[in-house]
């Protein structure tokens, strides 16, 4: 099995420009690395799921057989090709590797025209699939009294360009309700919270177009989805269940996330 490892990594690294550059969009050591590839050493099971996920594979396949290997890559390299053909499938994801540090779960701040005066709240998780970063926006606003609660569920990409982080989505049981983010990574001193600017359709009134700053906060720590889904909801702007920082920046009639 050892053997196969080799062979497939020998394989998959002759696609990249560098082992170097291999290692650095993984984040492993360059020299225990070269171990794997010679065969000297098997990584920890933490290191083979880093590795497989780089390289868009499961753990089964990148242990496996050098022919089914080939299948597989082949096969996903001829998906690549096909998807050539959208003008857009170089912009997402773009940069993949720098996406990945911002996979995870957000709750997603911005106003709206539908409830002025006040905070929308969503939950927002970015998910990794084989070449692709897909979001998966869930919004779960209070109803009428004795009504349950209203819930809006968005699919999209994230891309990666120029420093920026681009997401679009749309609503999945109504085709007319697209969204489109730009956000801005986070400084190394501030890495909760990604600020932007993004564009939607208001369910009310009118279904108008309009726009808003946005704040996403990530959720460092949940047991569950819907641990994430009910911090969402329509909140005052001087809610104490408003982080300050969100309070500020879109308080603020010139807001920064520079």
């Amino acid at each position: 099995m050892t053997n196969e490892l080799e062979k497939n990594l020998q394989f998959l690294c002759a696609e990249k420009p560098s082992v170097a550059q291999v290692c650095r969009e993984i984040g492993i050591n360059h020299q225990q690395f070269s171990k794997y590839l010679n065969g000297k050493s098997r990584p920890s099971a933490h290191n083979l799921r880093r590795i497989s996920k780089y390289f868009g594979l499961s753990d089964a396949t990148l242990l496996g057989p050098h022919d089914a290997l080939l299948n597989v890559y082949h096969r996903q390299t001829q998906s690549f090709a096909e998807r050539r053909s959208d003008p857009l499938a170089t912009a997402f994801p773009g940069n993949l590797a720098a996406l990945r540090p911002h996979l995870g779960a957000y709750q997603v701040h911005f106003t709206s025209t539908a409830a002025p005066g006040s905070i929308v709240v969503n939950a927002m998780f970015l998910d990794e699939s084989p070449g692709m970063v897909r979001s998966r926006l869930i919004e779960a606003l209070a109803g009428a009294p004795g009504r349950p609660r209203r819930w809006t569920r968005c699919d999209g990409k994230v891309g990666y360009q120029n420093g920026r982080i681009f997401v679009l989505d749309n609503e999945t049981t109504d085709t007319g309700s697209l969204t489109m983010s730009i956000l801005v990574p986070p400084h190394r001193q501030n890495r909760q919270y990604l600020f932007g600017k993004m564009l939607f359709l208001a369910s009310v009134p009118l279904r108008a177009p309009t726009s808003s700053d946005v704040v996403w906060k990530r959720v460092e720590s949940y047991r569950t989805v819907r641990d994430v889904i009910s911090s969402c909801g329509i909140f005052p702007r001087n809610s104490r269940r408003i982080d300050p920082v969100v309070q500020a920046h879109l308080s603020s009639p010139n807001p920064s996330g520079d």
